[in-house]
């Protein structure tokens, strides 16, 4: 989905990692005659029924490939070490919605023990997740390997592994928060009805502990960029950190995107004194992996199937891969009522109207004259959402929806 304040021209993406991928504006023009494996071909824009303000592709059934190949020194340690931290901050935030949850239900005491309990043993072991999917692995003829959780990965000597003083501090640091955090989950709790919500809190604080111990002061790779080019020029860009999408055979060191694909927003570059735009430029549904040349024949692993697989190792000419089968679901969209909505007009009030988008449909709502408080109290029925893959991965996919609010007039 494209802002039609791009223009007319056509439209490619660049991925890029460092100086690989990377081309400069002489090379873009020359990409049109001689395809690289970074750069998609160029794409017309085909209208969005009911809207007049965003276009999108043609890529129904043949979907673009890019790829690109870098050589970097073997600091994937660090990497994953991140991605254990990233993991156990995710794992503690579902467990600490869960836990949310049985308090809003007025479970009893014991219960909410019991769900403590859950969290209290995850941080005492904080395990790396590939005991879940033991059965899978032997179903698939793949022998079950168990890593070492993450205070027996901290603690252990590797000597394959030539750390600096910075990894040393890291590793310390790292290990003395954790036990810190260890010693109060280790605490008696109270689950008086007024505390209940206090001790959510401090969990919360741990999980966003968690996620903080991530950040890395040496990073191992450079940023991964994915550009929107517009009749050769850079026109919006989404950027993603290289340890997010980076693929391990242990779970709780796989990025949390890795094999998934994701709906992103792309940005406007800018400078300091030109405005950004309130509106969405472009919406993307992206499919990421990152790793090693090994691994190779796990790229397609998560992928939505009903594809044809390209060979391997991929070749540089290959520029899309093709779907044989579509489907098509209905989505029922209910809008009833929005609240201190910004003043739009002169007035103090504003003329409020929602755009629905979802896929590559997209609806709008009556407009509502003079109101902060609108209520429209109506369904919109998107009809015909294609999805290409399975019907397990419909939800996830499909399910991506974007609410906008506008004021009619401004």
């Amino acid at each position: 989905m494209i802002d039609k304040s791009f223009g007319n021209g056509t439209i490619s993406f660049e991925l890029s990692i460092g100086p690989s991928g990377y081309l400069n504006p002489q090379e873009l023009v020359t990409a049109i005659h001689n395809p690289v494996s970074s750069l998609t071909g160029a794409y017309p824009r085909i209208s969005i029924d009911n809207n007049k303000d965003y276009f999108r592709l043609p890529i129904d059934l043949k979907k673009p490939i890019l790829f690109t190949k870098y050589i970097f020194h073997d600091y994937i340690y660090r990497m994953t070490l991140s991605n254990r931290l990233k993991n156990a901050s995710a794992y503690l935030y579902e467990q600490i919605h869960e836990f949310e949850l049985k308090i809003s239900s007025n479970m009893s005491n014991e219960i909410l023990m019991e769900e403590y309990r859950k969290i209290q043993n995850y941080v005492y072991t904080l395990p790396c997740g590939c005991a879940e999917h033991i059965k899978e692995r032997e179903i698939s003829g793949i022998i079950p390997v168990v890593h070492p959780n993450l205070y027996e990965l901290l603690n252990s000597s590797q000597p394959n592994i030539k750390m600096n003083q910075l990894d040393i501090k890291r590793y310390k640091k790292i290990l003395h928060n954790i036990q810190s955090i260890k010693t109060w989950v280790s605490k008696e709790v109270n689950f008086d009805e007024s505390k209940r919500y206090e001790i959510v809190k401090e969990l919360n604080k741990i999980a966003r502990a968690f996620r903080q111990m991530a950040t890395d002061a040496q990073p191992s790779l450079p940023d991964i960029f994915l550009w929107m080019i517009c009749d050769s020029k850079r026109v919006a860009y989404a950027r993603f950190q290289p340890e997010d999408i980076l693929f391990n055979l242990c779970k709780g060191e796989k990025g949390l995107y890795n094999g998934r694909v994701q709906t992103i927003f792309l940005k406007t570059p800018r400078s300091t004194d030109k405005p950004l735009n309130p509106s969405t430029n472009a919406k993307v549904q992206i499919y990421l992996w990152l790793g090693i040349g090994e691994y190779e024949p796990s790229i397609f692993k998560y992928l939505p199937g009903g594809f044809d697989m390209p060979p391997l190792p991929l070749d540089p000419q290959l520029k899309f891969i093709r779907y044989n089968e579509r489907t098509f679901y209905e989505l029922r969209c209910h809008c009833y009522k929005a609240r201190a909505l910004l003043a739009g007009d002169e007035t103090g009030l504003s003329d409020p109207y929602l755009s629905i988008t979802v896929g590559n449909e997209t609806q709008t709502t009556p407009i509502l004259l003079e109101s902060l408080c609108p209520q429209w109290n109506l369904t919109l029925a998107f009809h015909n959402l294609m999805h290409v893959g399975t019907r397990e991965t419909a939800e996830e996919i499909i399910g991506n929806v974007v609410v906008e609010c506008y004021d009619y007039d401004e």
